[in-house]
């Protein structure tokens, strides 16, 4: 067997292997997107992690996804720390501006407005197309935000209620 014969052979060999690695990789974010549709927040993040490793490297849209699944969790600092991560290793404007904007939604729930402004104006700075995309993520992150702290007030005006007129109870 020639040198050659065998580098290209070699060559072959590592190019189906990162061709399979990459099959892997994407398999594994499909099934962490049904793990967040589903709301299983613990194993998606597993999941993207997992696709990371399968991809050989850092994967920033495996970093959007374990932020996502983080957010889905109710850590919003995590989810904005990962998300910055992701956005320092994305190279195409598109995905940069889906990243900006998906800081500023995780901005929001966290009450950082200022922030959140910043983040959206961003995405649209890069990628004008996402004005209409960035009004309904604000609009989405509002609701919930709105909506988790009226859940959480309900227990504590229940219990003010209930002091208040035992026999309400």
């Amino acid at each position: 067997m020639t040198t050659r014969f065998r580098t290209l052979s070699t060559l072959t060999a590592l190019a189906l292997t990162l061709v399979a690695s990459s099959a892997r990789a994407e398999d594994a974010m499909q099934r962490a997107e049904r793990l967040l549709q589903q709301k299983s927040y613990k194993q998606a993040a597993a999941e993207f992690e997992r696709a990371s490793e399968l991809a050989g490297g850092s994967c920033p849209e495996c970093l959007l996804g374990v932020a996502r699944a983080y957010s889905g969790a109710g850590q919003q600092d995590a989810a904005i720390q990962v998300t910055r991560m992701a956005l320092s290793l994305l190279s195409s404007p598109d995905a940069k501006a889906r990243a900006y904007d998906q800081l500023g939604s995780f901005l929001t729930l966290k009450g950082e407005m200022e922030a959140a402004r910043a983040a959206f104006q961003k995405a649209v700075e890069i990628d004008g197309r996402m004005e209409s995309q960035v009004r309904s993520s604000l609009a989405d992150a509002l609701l919930k935000r709105a909506s988790t702290a009226e859940a959480a007030a309900a227990p504590a005006a229940e219990e003010t209620l209930a002091t208040a007129r035992p026999d309400l109870r």
